[in-house]
């Protein structure tokens, strides 16, 4: 079996590489200024800017449908450039995605919803994760209660990512106490304006969470996504998605650090000669390869 990746695949690498360098490594100054200053950024403006010049240079709709517009590249190539993109210290995602669970949309959401999340005009969130609910997803509780053509929301989910920015979740909630789980969990898409509130939560990286907090959000009954009760098996396949393009930003991040390790080895002047030329300096900067 052959490995080695075709000249296109090498060509949309490269492509990234150039965008990388040229876009994304230069604003890594103005994010540790804006750690130290308590604001967020990149903010959406500068996000949706860089979007766009991403855009320009092929770089939209990675795993997105060929019939929705999207570059439809499969998980092998979008691994690839998450890879690396993650060479920066901006968090960065390119524009012309939606969220895989939203194609599951009625005709009338997907002109709602999913249509304007690929064209980068609305911003979702995924909305799983609970104060007491975290690794384990068959625990929650956040409850959706029927009232007439209307379900009512009432919780909070935490450690949402994108949770300040969008301007509507996908929100998990218990429908059904009895079935748990095992076809008592349902998706809602429910927009901020119906009645939701965020805060961030401050942490040591560039990409702060937030907390959710609903009370009493009134949710129509045609904003389900999906089928009543089938919720927790589309929140497995949104992680599953998630979780193969988490270890290769990891592997980018780590290929970074070797690279600026090297480079400072080269640099660094000790009794008369580069660090690089002595072997043990050699021997940690293979070692760390090897593990990657």
């Amino acid at each position: 079996m052959d490995f080695a990746l075709s000249d296109e695949q090498r060509m949309v690498l490269g492509t990234v590489r150039q965008f990388v360098q040229k876009e994304l490594l230069p604003l890594e100054a103005e994010i540790q200024r804006a750690e130290l200053e308590g604001r967020q950024f990149p903010d959406r403006t500068t996000i949706r800017q860089l979007q766009a010049t991403a855009r320009k240079a092929g770089l939209w709709g990675l795993l997105t449908p060929e019939e929705y517009g999207g570059a439809n590249l499969g998980f092998l190539m979008t691994a690839l450039i998450t890879m690396e993109t993650a060479r920066a210290l901006v968090p960065f995602i390119y524009g012309g995605g939606a969220d895989n669970i939203l194609y599951q949309c009625t005709p009338v959401l997907r002109e709602r919803y999913l249509l304007p999340t690929i064209e980068g005009e609305r911003q979702s969130c995924f909305a799983l994760t609970e104060p007491d609910t975290g690794s384990d997803a068959t625990n929650i509780k956040m409850p959706a209660v029927r009232d007439g053509t209307d379900w009512v929301l009432n919780g909070e989910k935490v450690f949402i990512t994108n949770g300040c920015e969008a301007d509507f979740a996908i929100v998990f909630a218990v429908t059904d106490r009895n079935k748990g789980y095992k076809g008592g969990v349902t998706a809602f898409l429910v927009d901020r304006a119906m009645g939701w509130t965020s805060r961030r939560i401050e942490t040591m990286g560039s990409w702060g969470p937030a907390e959710l907090h609903f009370e009493n959000v009134r949710v129509p009954a045609e904003n389900v996504l999906g089928e009543v009760g089938n919720g927790f098996q589309q929140a497995m396949a949104w992680i599953g998605q998630g979780r193969l393009l988490i270890p290769a930003r990891a592997v980018g991040q780590a290929q970074r650090l070797v690279e600026m390790g090297r480079e400072y080895a080269r640099q660094r002047i000790a009794f008369g000669h580069p660090i690089a030329d002595y072997q043990a300096i050699q021997w940690m900067l293979a070692d760390s390869a090897v593990e990657i």
